[in-house]
């Protein structure tokens, strides 16, 4: 499998800012939940409930190798680069209205599904090789949030806790959840088709 490095200035500066965001808004998130009371360990076994969180500590450290100047996979880029898009946009479309935050709290959430989101999708479409974006690449981009949703289910049937309301067993028929859990495949698909169509429509370099 090729690799690209992201060696130019740029890049590793914006993968830097990337790597800030993502990490520091989940620990604000953190730090915020200690303060109301929760212990550590307490926090963290909440937090890792949900896609968001995880999505972004995996696209904190991704985006750090970067900034470092290590050589990451194409795939695992575009794979990313679709799962925290799809964040940004499931937040904003279907989760937003239901949720109240104030202060601090307004800044980390935005910071895990606004900031990283925006910043990470820019990253790619302006500074991944046009030769690294791949359509092959695509069908790769479903592993993660399937992965994520077997896990959901199986943590979910052991405390009765679905976090998201599409794939909350409580409350939906088996056939409701494989056809949601079908229609996520689907839109992180076209996330990534529409991730390397954006880096292809970059003009060539002269």
């Amino acid at each position: 499998m090729a690799s690209t490095h992201a060696q130019s200035t740029a890049a590793r500066a914006l993968a830097a800012l990337i790597f800030i965001v993502a990490l520091g808004s989940v620990t604000m998130q953190v730090g915020l939940n200690i303060r109301d009371g929760s212990s550590l360990a307490d926090v963290l076994a909440a937090m890792s409930r949900f896609f968001t969180i995880l999505t972004n500590v995996l696209v904190a450290g991704t985006f750090a190798l970067i900034a470092a100047g290590r050589a990451i996979s194409p795939r695992w880029l575009l794979c990313m680069t679709a799962a925290i898009a799809g964040v940004g946009i499931v937040y904003h479309a279907a989760l937003a209205r239901y949720l109240t935050h104030e202060g601090w709290e307004i800044v980390a959430d935005q910071g895990v599904h606004t900031a990283a989101p925006i910043l990470t999708v820019m990253w790619f479409a302006a500074l991944m090789p046009k030769n690294a974006a791949r359509w092959r690449d695509v069908p790769f981009v479903v592993i993660w949030p399937m992965l994520y949703c077997f896990y959901a289910l199986a943590r979910g049937s052991l405390t009765d806790d679905y976090v998201y309301f599409f794939i909350d067993a409580n409350t939906l028929s088996v056939a409701e959840m494989t056809l949601n859990i079908a229609g996520l495949t689907v839109f992180f698909a076209l996330l990534g088709a529409a991730s390397v169509w954006l880096v292809k429509l970059r003009p060539a370099r002269g």
